[in-house]
């Protein structure tokens, strides 16, 4: 009887190098993804036709990481198209959509990757306002920029990186919005290693030489419709200011996205890359492959071996952008109105959280507010629905708890999925 694959979740880069150090190992591995192909958010792959808009340096990495999974294609299987629906208490996973299987896998891997966090603002569920991480996809996807003027606003280096794709595809953004001070941090900034200091310099260099302004210390806090355009409503150190513009790319950093995933005693269950701790590419390469020879050691019956030290150098790099990208944005929260939709959907707004009552319990939040409830389940509101209902400085409570299934899917899903012996 043949042993049953590993299970992997994410066709990314921590996901791949798992499957790679699996494999390595004689082990079985099945890799699912959601996405046409294979790559995950950083290497997301451009429409068939179309040229990929990735620098040397990405592509360098990408075609590392693919000549190793075609050296080990006798061991992994990579499916893209299909869903993870979840995982139950005596280890059965469920796949939808292409792959759709019912099976008993030996291990499972979750590299989900990150989810990008976006606070709310009046405002922010207009048309035309995205995350600019889907911005990004979809200049990754097409190589084409949106028509119009694009305003870029939140805090994090990845504005920069989507300021500088939109530029190079000869759209410049009329903006980009950046709540913290990196600029103000130097020294602090010396410290990082020196490809994140490249990286950035030559973001910076191609704004710089399209006239792009980079806003630094301001703050977006609404967005209102006139006619066919968006107004921007900027917060400044000194002034306020408004931005006439076509589309809004919103972002405030990223987190796991590990929302509702599940562990299970029935087999091991690891988690790897962003999925586990957002630090990062660069990490989620070294992650996943120190991940998938544990989990390999594991499997054999030994002694797993620690966490790698490019890890340890990726975590402390995350620590310094954290620490030059740090910013007060979280007070405007304070000042929303109360009309501001919280749970895109669900379609519930502060006024919605408020008619709960002062310190409502998260079973209150989900089952009579119906926040964290929707598709989503709370990737998206949950963060900032907690920090609204709880007292400045109280520890973040946490709104729904990893179950089966990870996310809804179905009932057909489940009736039609064949069912692996």
């Amino acid at each position: 009887m043949t042993e049953a694959p590993v299970l992997i979740v994410g066709a990314g880069l921590a996901g791949l190098s798992a499957a790679i150090s699996l494999a390595k190992a004689g082990i079985a591995v099945r890799v699912v993804d959601r996405a046409a192909r294979p790559g995950g958010a950083i290497h997301r792959q451009p429409l068939p036709g179309v040229q990929s808009i990735a620098s040397a340096a990405q592509m360098r990495r990408w075609s590392g990481v693919m000549a190793q999974v075609e050296r080990h294609r006798a061991r992994i299987a990579i499916i893209c198209e299909t869903g993870f629906g979840g995982l139950d208490y005596q280890g059965a996973a469920l796949l939808t959509g292409k792959g759709a299987a019912l099976f008993h896998p030996r291990a499972l891997v979750l590299a989900t990757g990150a989810r990008e966090r976006v606070q709310p603002r009046a405002g922010w569920t207009l048309p035309g306002v995205t995350t600019a991480g889907a911005l990004q996809l979809a200049l990754k996807t097409t190589a084409e920029a949106p028509k119009g003027r694009v305003l870029l606003a939140g805090s994090g280096p990845l504005l920069l990186a989507v300021g500088a794709e939109l530029t190079r595809l000869g759209a410049p953004p009329v903006a980009v919005v950046e709540a913290g001070r990196p600029f103000s941090h130097p020294f602090t900034a010396m410290q990082l290693p020196w490809a994140y200091l490249t990286e950035a310099a030559r973001h910076l260099a191609r704004l710089k030489m399209a006239g792009v302004p980079v806003l630094a210390g301001h703050h977006l806090t609404g967005i209102a419709a006139d006619g066919q355009a968006l107004v921007a409503q900027i917060r400044g150190p000194k002034k306020s200011l408004s931005l006439h513009v076509d589309q809004i790319g919103l972002h405030d950093g990223i987190a796991p996205n590990d929302l509702g995933l599940p562990d299970c005693p029935a087999i091991p269950v690891v988690r790897l890359g962003d999925c586990r701790e957002a630090l990062g590419a660069r990490a989620a390469v070294a992650d996943g492959r120190a991940g998938g020879a544990r989990l390999a050691t594991l499997l054999a019956g030994g002694t797993p071996a620690p966490a790698t030290p490019e890890v340890d150098r990726e975590r402390a790099a995350q620590k310094i952008l954290a620490q030059i990208y740090a910013h007060d944005g979280l007070k405007d929260l304070a000042h929303l109105p109360a009309d501001t939709v919280l749970c895109r959907c669900e379609n519930r707004s502060l006024a919605d959280l408020r008619s709960l009552g002062p310190d409502p319990a998260p079973r209150q939040l989900r089952l009579d507010g119906r926040f964290a409830m929707g598709a989503c389940q709370g990737r998206f509101c949950a963060e900032w629905v907690g920090r609204l209902s709880l007292p400045d400085h109280a520890p973040l409570m946490r709104i729904g708890a990893d179950r089966w299934p990870a996310q809804p899917f179905a009932i057909a899903d489940l009736v039609d999925a064949p069912e692996e012996i």
